[in-house]
C-alpha cells in the first residue's frame, strides 16, 4: 500500500481536484436543476379575476359609440320603472345580448350569473350556469346610482404546470 504521507507522485493533489470538480459538476447541476422549475405566476392565476373584472370594466364604459353605458342604461330603466317585472325582463334582454357578445364563443361558454344586490336584494337579473353549487368563482361589484351590481363569474378550469 503507498504511503499518502509522503506522496511524492501527486495522488493526493489529483484526488483533492477530481473531487473538488465533482463537487462544483453537482453546484451547477443543482442550479440548473432549480432554474428550470416552473412556477406559476399570479397573473396567470388570477386571469379569470381579471376577466370579470374587465368584463364589469366594459359594461361600465361607453363603448362603441353609445351614448351610456350598459350599467347606466339598465339602472335607468330599473329606476323610472321603480323595478317592475317588465323594467327586469327589458334589462335581462340587454344583459343576455351583451354577455352572448363577450363571453360566449364557438368553442367555450362561460358560466356566470349578473345580480343587484342593493335595490333587489340579490335578485340573479342575467345568468349562464349553476353558480350557486359552484366551487370556484370570481366576483366584480360596480355600483351606479344606487344601485350595485355584482357579476360571479364562474372558474371552469384550473391551472396546472404541464
Amino acid at each position: 500500500m503507498k504511503n499518502l504521507i509522503k506522496d511524492n507522485e501527486g495522488f493526493v493533489s489529483l484526488v483533492d481536484a477530481l473531487l473538488s470538480i465533482l463537487i462544483l459538476f453537482m453546484v451547477l447541476m443543482a442550479f440548473n436543476m432549480v432554474t428550470d422549475i416552473e412556477i406559476p405566476s399570479l397573473s396567470e392565476e388570477n386571469n379569470d379575476f381579471k376577466t370579470s373584472q374587465d368584463i364589469m370594466e366594459i359594461m361600465s364604459s361607453n363603448l362603441d359609440g353609445r351614448d351610456h353605458s350598459i350599467l347606466e342604461s339598465i339602472s335607468y330603466i330599473l329606476s323610472i320603472n321603480n323595478n317592475s317585472i317588465s323594467s327586469k325582463r327589458e334589462v335581462k334582454l340587454i344583459l343576455d345580448d351583451f354577455f352572448s357578445r363577450y363571453l360566449l364563443d364557438d368553442e367555450m361558454n362561460y358560466p356566470y350569473a349578473f345580480t343587484e344586490t342593493n335595490q333587489l336584494d340579490g335578485e340573479v337579473l342575467s345568468s349562464n350556469g349553476d353558480y350557486l353549487s359552484a366551487d370556484r368563482v370570481n366576483v366584480a361589484i360596480r355600483n351606479y346610482g344606487n344601485y350595485s351590481y355584482k357579476l360571479i363569474f364562474i372558474l371552469i378550469h384550473s391551472f396546472s404546470n404541464t
